[in-house]
């Protein structure tokens, strides 16, 4: 999915009837330079939609960044960005790890602002750390058929696929609730699959996962739900052989409520949408 500004131009609302450029990559794998250079090919040929690759920022209607923001390049990325002209300074994101981080979110050598919690959107890790993006083209790499998608959003060649929908005051607020409630348990289980995944492995991760969220299900039915599902892992851990599987029970047990709790306390977690 492409996430753009419309007609984004100058000042003025002047559409872009051509945008020139300037690549950089501030710490990617080379996968998504690759599908770059492919879109130049005579294949794609993106210079027939008016897209140029310039040589330096200071002739740049846009800035196109992939990889991960890395510490070593954040200050490179940022030179680039304030050399470019200022209007209409657009920033592209391609590949996943320029949006978000990707698989190095957490990474001790990506940028991040100071005071950062891991329930912040976006993911820490994109490019957005540091400057503002205008397009998102996520992909591990973007197909060169994505890529050219979201420049034609830039110069309005094509409509988005995502239409607006509108609410009135009083749904609004269960929409909100409900939708609320959904981030609540995406972000509950993303992160109890991650330290499922340091404690016991890719191999296991799934299967153990699964049975503590089966548990908690049954936990969530009784009226002290905290109390229950503590029986409950004690009496699974208490039939399972696997000291792997029961260490790792324990650990999801106590992050369970930590992280629902935190959760909780974030009311802004709802407009994550």
């Amino acid at each position: 999915m492409v996430s753009s500004l419309r007609a984004y131009g100058n000042k003025r609302g002047h559409k872009l009837k051509s945008v020139r450029v300037f690549h950089v990559n501030s710490g990617a794998c080379n996968g998504c330079d690759i599908e770059l250079l492919d879109i130049l090919t005579p294949f794609y040929d993106i210079e027939r939609l008016g897209v140029k690759l310039v040589s330096t920022p200071r002739h740049a209607h846009a800035l196109l960044v992939t990889g991960p923001l890395t510490r070593k390049t954040a200050s490179a990325v940022v030179r680039a960005y304030e050399a470019m002209p200022p209007e209409p300074r657009i920033v592209i994101a391609v590949g996943t790890c320029a949006c978000s981080g990707g698989i190095f979110y957490d990474s001790y050598a990506l940028y991040r602002r100071i005071g950062r919690s891991m329930f912040d959107v976006p993911r820490r890790g994109g490019i957005s750390e540091l400057i503002p993006v205008h397009i998102y083209i996520p992909g591990c790499p973007p197909r060169p058929e994505e890529i050219i998608y979201g420049i034609s959003l830039l110069l309005e060649l094509v409509n988005e696929r995502v239409s607006k929908q509108h609410y009135k005051e009083e749904s609004l607020e269960d929409y909100k609730l409900t939708r609320r409630k959904s981030l609540i348990s995406e972000r509950l289980r993303y992160s109890l699959r991650e330290k499922t995944r340091h404690i016991i492995g890719y191999f296991d991760r799934d299967r153990v996962l699964e049975k503590f969220l089966e548990i908690v299900q049954m936990a969530e039915k009784s009226e002290n739900p905290r109390k229950r599902l503590s029986e409950l892992i004690d009496e699974y851990c208490a039939r399972e052989e696997d000291s792997r599987v029961r260490e790792c029970l324990k650990i999801l047990e106590r992050d369970y409520w930590r992280l629902k709790n935190a959760l909780l306390s974030r009311e802004e977690v709802i407009y994550w949408i």
